[in-house]
C-alpha cells in the first residue's frame, strides 16, 4: 500500500529500475516552507542539483543548455543572438529580484485579488509593463523580446513542456517567471521519497495515515462536516474538520452532494474543467545513456537534466498543440526526456540507466476517442522513439532493455484526480489560477460547507509537487480554529 498520488516510484519495467510514473522533478520543494518546517531532510528526504538544468535541442543539431548562473545563461543565448543576451541580462536586472521575492511568496500565501495584485503592480513602469505582459500570449511576450527563433524556441519550451498552450491569452507572464527562474531538484531514490517522508512526519507526530481506503461520502450535520464514511459503511468522526484534495466534481457533487450545496457553488464545480493537453509517457531502461549528437557542439547538453526537442520553430510548437486540441496526436518533435539516473544512480542496477519520455496528447484520439490510444499506442511510441533516435542515433532497440508505455488514459488510471490524463488536477487556463482556481471566490481553501476544507492541485497555486495548496489550507485551518501556529 503506497502513498504519494503523483509522487509514484515504480519498477515498472524491470527488477531494480525504478521509474517516477509521474513527477520527475520537484521544482520548488527544497527551497518552500514545507521542507523546513516540517525538517524532510530528518525523516530521509534529500534532493540533488543537476549543474546543467536543461538541453534544447533544435532539428540541425545545434542547443542551447539552460544554467542558473545569468552570466554563463546569458552567454549561451549570444551564441545566437548578441542582442537576445542583452536582452536576457536587462530582464534579470529588471525583473530578477522581484521573481525572486515574490514567487514563492505568492504560491504559499492564499491568492490576493486581482484588483489588489495590479494596484500594486500599476506603481512603477516595469509593473505596468508586467500587466501588459500578462494579458499577452507567450508567443507575444517571446516575439517583443527576443529575435533568434531558437532563443525563443527555447523559452516557449519551458513553457509548452508544462503543458501551457503557446497561443494562450492571459499566460505571458508564466512565460516570463520560467525564463528567469530554473532549477531542477531531483528527489534521491525516486518521487516515492518524498511522500514516504511526508508519511514519516505525520506518525513521528502521533498521526495515522492509511491507504487503499475509498471515501464514499463526508458526513454532515446541518452544514457541518462532521466525518466521513467509507466505500465499505466504516465510519470516522472528525475532531474539528474535514479536508480534502479529491478532485472538485469527486468531492463536492459526489461525496457531499450537489443538493446539499449552494446552486452557485455548485454550478462552479460543474463547470470546472480538465480538457487540456495529457500526458503519452514512456519508462525506458537502458544499458547506457544516450548520446546526442549536439553535444559534439555543446558537451554539456548530454548530461543536462533533461533535454527538448520542440522543433526549430515557434509555429511547429503552437500547430502541435492545436492539433491536440483536436485529438491528433502530434507527429513533430515535442519531447521531453529526463535521466534521473544521470544524477541518483540509486534509481538502476549499477552502470544501467533509467529514461523517461514525455510527450503531451489528446486524452480522446479522433474519431474513437479514449479508446483510440489501444489502437495507436504502440506505433506512437515507436514514432516517439524514433524521433529521439534522430537526435540521439545511440539509442538503438538493443539499447532498451525494456519498455513501458503510459498513455493518457494510463494517466488517469494511476491517480483518479487526474482527470482526462491532465496532470495538474483541472486546466492551467487565466479562469482557473491565482484567485479563479478552482473558483472565484472560494480561492481561501475554505467551502460553503462550515468544517470542510479543500487543498491540493485544483487549489492556488495549482498543481504539481510543492506543496503550496497543503501549506496554505493548514494556515486557514489554524485561524479559523485559533490554534497555535507552530511553523514560522
Amino acid at each position: 500500500m503506497r502513498v504519494g498520488g503523483g509522487c509514484h516510484t515504480a519498477e515498472a519495467t524491470l527488477p531494480g529500475f525504478k521509474h517516477n510514473i509521474c513527477s520527475v522533478v520537484h521544482t520548488h520543494i527544497p527551497t518552500s516552507p514545507v521542507y523546513r518546517d516540517l525538517e524532510l531532510e530528518r525523516h530521509g528526504v534529500r534532493y540533488v542539483y543537476p549543474e546543467h538544468l536543461r538541453g534544447t535541442i533544435f532539428p540541425d543539431h545545434k542547443s542551447i543548455v539552460m544554467y542558473r548562473e545569468p552570466e554563463r545563461m546569458a552567454a549561451e543565448l549570444g551564441k545566437f543572438s548578441a542582442r537576445d543576451a542583452r536582452t536576457f541580462t536587462k530582464l534579470v536586472e529588471d525583473y530578477g529580484e522581484f521573481i525572486e521575492s515574490t514567487y514563492l511568496p505568492l504560491m504559499y500565501s492564499p491568492p490576493l485579488p486581482p484588483s489588489l495584485q495590479s494596484a500594486e503592480l500599476e506603481k512603477s513602469e516595469e509593473g505596468r509593463t508586467l500587466l501588459q505582459w500578462q494579458a499577452s500570449t507567450p508567443v507575444q511576450l517571446l516575439d517583443e523580446l527576443f529575435e533568434a527563433e531558437e532563443v525563443k524556441v527555447h523559452f516557449l519550451s519551458r513553457l509548452t513542456v508544462l503543458g501551457f498552450a503557446p497561443d494562450q491569452f492571459g499566460q505571458g507572464w508564466i512565460c516570463l517567471f520560467r525564463i528567469l527562474k530554473a532549477e531542477a531538484p531531483i528527489c534521491v531514490g525516486g518521487s516515492q521519497q518524498l511522500a514516504q517522508g511526508l508519511r514519516s512526519v505525520v506518525e513521528a507526530h502521533g498521526g495515522v495515515v492509511q491507504t487503499e481506503m475509498e471515501v464514499k461520502r463526508i458526513l454532515l450535520r446541518g452544514n457541518r462536516a462532521t466525518g466521513i464514511e467509507l466505500k465499505d459503511g466504516t465510519r470516522a468522526e472528525a475532531a474539528k474538520a474535514v479536508v480534502t484534495n479529491v478532485e472538485p466534481k469527486k468531492s463536492f457533487l459526489g461525496m457531499v452532494g450537489e443538493e446539499l450545496l449552494p446552486p452557485s457553488f455548485a454550478a462552479r464545480v460543474r463547470n470546472y474543467h480538465s480538457r487540456g493537453r495529457s500526458l503519452f509517457v514512456l519508462h525506458l531502461a537502458l544499458s547506457e545513456p544516450p548520446q546526442y549528437r549536439a553535444a559534439a557542439h555543446n558537451p554539456p547538453v548530454n548530461v543536462a537534466f533533461s533535454q527538448e526537442m520542440f522543433g526549430g520553430s515557434v509555429e511547429e510548437q503552437v500547430r502541435a498543440y492545436q492539433e491536440i486540441a483536436m485529438g491528433r496526436p502530434p507527429r513533430k518533435e515535442m519531447l521531453q526526456i529526463t535521466l534521473p539516473t544521470l544524477f541518483d544512480p540509486s534509481q538502476a542496477p549499477a552502470g544501467k540507466h533509467t529514461a523517461v519520455v514525455w510527450q503531451y496528447a489528446p486524452y480522446g484520439v479522433e474519431p474513437e476517442g479514449p479508446g483510440g490510444w489501444k489502437k495507436l499506442r504502440e506505433e506512437y511510441a515507436a514514432h516517439l522513439l524514433d524521433l529521439w533516435r534522430s537526435y540521439a542515433p545511440n539509442m538503438s532497440r538493443d539499447k532498451i532493455l525494456a519498455m513501458a508505455i503510459q498513455d493518457p488514459t494510463d494517466t488517469e488510471r494511476h491517480n483518479d484526480n487526474f482527470v482526462n490524463g491532465v496532470d495538474v488536477v483541472g486546466d492551467m487556463t487565466p479562469d482557473q489560477m491565482g484567485y479563479f482556481r478552482p473558483f472565484a471566490g472560494w480561492s481561501g481553501y475554505r467551502t460553503p460547507v462550515e468544517g470542510l476544507y479543500m487543498c491540493g492541485g485544483y487549489c492556488h497555486p495549482g498543481g504539481g509537487v510543492h506543496a503550496g495548496a497543503g501549506h496554505n489550507a493548514a494556515a486557514v485551518i489554524v485561524e479559523d480554529f485559533k490554534l497555535k501556529k507552530w511553523w514560522d
